[in-house]
């Protein structure tokens, strides 16, 4: 074949052609395909339903969710919804407890708990032992146990609500219509009465006065008789003990007007300023070996759950004086020093306000 033939050029140009040809109409052929696909998808099989749409068959009315519903955050909190509680729980004390650990974690006043178990902390706090079962009451208020002869009026009066406070909560199940004077309460029934208060039976030691001569006494066989004058303080004051840690109970006037500084059995006790020995011995009411410093300068201190003394009844004293040894006497879950400061003027007062 020559290719400067007219006739042979022509015979091969007309090949190239229908092969252009040829791919044009592919590519036609398959644009509509394409759009066919697009517009109408073929139907799938039951079999391939199965193995990529399982919700299909199994739920055929499901609805997929919108994809705002698909968004998820991650969530280190998982939120438990809260009820009111009506009834009185049991607790049991367990090894390094105390009433403030107790009240917080179910959400209630210290005063609660102490209010809610009479007959088995006494208000005494250091009373709180491992494997006492407590009282927690639902709110914040008092515990009643109801006794043969009780009014409804009188019982409101005494923990200075209303009768209507004590009919009110829904846990005591008492009908509206009950007769205040002589109500239909079964004796023993435990009564929940919210926001109810009363005084905190002290068990503490009395305010002790010094005079020259002076008649000092506490409850206890650590009563001093006549106390003659001693060294007066300067009303600055040094901590009792060599460590500072806060063991157990800080200070709250009504529960706990002192604050528990933890030691070693026998680390030494020290006098926090001048002054003369108006108690020295045990205490009857859960405080063990007591030591009493009353300074002559309307300041008095106190250090309880001794396990030893080092004076005695009428001794002077000056500031940095050992007195005894850390112990764990009296009501005590274990060795420190329960330590307390009085004022003429102020009460009694935190030592931490007091201490450098």
């Amino acid at each position: 074949m020559n290719p400067d033939d007219p006739s042979d050029r022509k015979r091969i140009s007309l090949p190239r052609y229908a092969e252009h040809a040829g791919f044009l109409l592919i590519a036609v052929v398959g644009l509509l395909v394409a759009r066919a696909g697009l517009e109408a998808p073929p139907e799938r099989s039951e079999a391939q339903a199965v193995v990529s749409d399982p919700i299909a068959l199994e739920l055929p009315d499901y609805i997929p969710p919108s994809d705002q519903s698909l968004r998820r955050t991650a969530d280190v909190h998982t939120l438990i919804p809260t009820r009111d509680r009506l009834t009185i729980l049991k607790y049991v004390v367990q090894t390094g407890d105390t009433l403030f650990g107790i009240s917080n974690r179910f959400g209630l006043q210290p005063e609660t708990v102490l209010w809610g178990n009479f007959d088995t902390l006494e208000d005494n706090p250091h009373s709180l032992k491992p494997g006492q079962d407590l009282n927690i009451l639902p709110v914040d208020g008092t515990f009643y146990v109801w006794k043969q002869g009780d009014g409804l009026i009188g019982v409101a009066d005494f923990f200075g609500v209303s009768p209507q406070n004590i009919l009110d909560w829904p846990g005591n199940q008492l009908p509206q219509d009950l007769d205040l004077i002589n109500p239909d309460i079964a004796p023993g029934s435990p009564i929940v009465i919210p926001g109810g208060q009363r005084e905190t039976v002290d068990w503490r030691a009395p305010r002790i006065t010094r005079a020259n001569p002076s008649s000092a006494r506490i409850l206890g066989p650590g009563f001093c008789g006549s106390v003659y004058d001693g060294p007066v303080g300067a009303g600055f004051f040094v901590w009792p003990t060599p460590g500072r840690s806060i063991s157990g109970y800080s200070f709250s006037l009504n529960i706990h007007p002192a604050i528990d500084i933890g030691g070693g059995e026998g680390n030494a006790i020290y006098a926090v300023d001048a002054g003369v020995v108006v108690y020295a011995g045990w205490h009857n009411g859960g405080y063990g070996n007591v030591i009493v410093i009353d300074h002559g300068n309307g300041w008095q201190s106190l250090y309880a759950h001794m396990r030893s003394l080092s004076v005695g009844c009428g001794d002077g004293l000056f500031q940095g004086s050992i007195i005894g040894g850390m112990g764990s006497t009296g009501n005590s879950s274990g060795t420190h020093l329960h330590y307390e400061m009085q004022n003429d003027q102020f009460g009694k007062v935190s030592p931490l306000n007091f201490l450098p």
